[in-house]
C-alpha cells in the first residue's frame, strides 16, 4: 500500500496493523515522536511523506508503548536480543543513524490495534478525504483534529475536529 492508501485504511477502519520492524520478529506499531517544529525537519528536509496518525505520548504509554533504544555497540545489542527485547532496539553506527526518527513502538501481539482517539491526522492537502466527498466520512476523521502539511511554506495548518468534513 502507498502511504495514502495506508492512512485511508487506518482512518476508515479505525485500526492500525502491527508488523515486525526491520531486524525483529515480534510485531509492533511504530511512531515518530515529533513536534510540529520537528515535522519541518522530517517532512521538509528528510523527505518523509506527510501522511500519518499523531498520538500523544500518554496515548502510546497507555497502550504499553515506549521509546526505542538506539544502540551503537554489538555487546549491548546482544543483551537486548537475549532478553527478547528486539522490538525495543535500533542498531546505529557511523554510517547508519536513525536517531532523527525519535521512534516509539507499541508491541502488539494481534494483527491490528483499534484506535478510539488520536491527537491528529496528518495529510498533505486540505481537500483530501478518506471517503469520497459525497459520502459520510469515518468517525475517526470527523472526531479528530486534522494537520495539513503545507510544503511550500514548510508549516502545518491545524483544523479542529469536524471542520474538514
Amino acid at each position: 500500500m502507498s502511504a495514502e492508501e495506508r492512512l485511508r485504511s487506518i482512518v476508515s477502519d479505525g485500526l492500525m496493523r502491527a508488523f515486525p520492524p526491520y531486524g525483529t520478529e515480534k510485531p509492533c506499531i511504530s511512531f515518530s515522536e515529533t513536534t510540529i517544529g520537528h515535522l519541518r525537519f522530517l517532512l521538509g528536509k528528510r523527505g518523509y511523506c506527510p501522511w500519518g496518525i499523531v498520538l500523544t505520548r500518554r496515548q502510546v504509554l497507555r497502550k504499553g508503548g515506549g521509546t526505542v533504544a538506539y544502540i551503537q555497540d554489538d555487546q549491548t545489542l546482544r543483551k537486548f536480543r537475549s532478553a527478547g527485547l528486539n522490538h525495543w532496539v535500533v542498531r546505529t553506527d557511523d554510517s547508519t543513524d536513525w536517531t532523527h526518527e525519535r521512534e516509539w513502538r507499541i508491541p502488539w501481539l494481534g494483527p491490528r490495534m483499534r484506535l478510539h482517539e488520536v491527537r491528529a491526522i496528518l495529510i498533505p492537502d486540505e481537500t483530501w478525504r478518506p471517503s469520497p466527498q459525497d459520502e459520510q466520512q469515518p468517525e475517526l476523521w470527523t472526531k479528530s483534529p486534522i494537520w495539513v502539511w503545507r510544503a511550500g511554506t514548510k508549516k502545518v495548518g491545524e483544523f479542529p475536529p469536524g471542520m474538514l468534513v
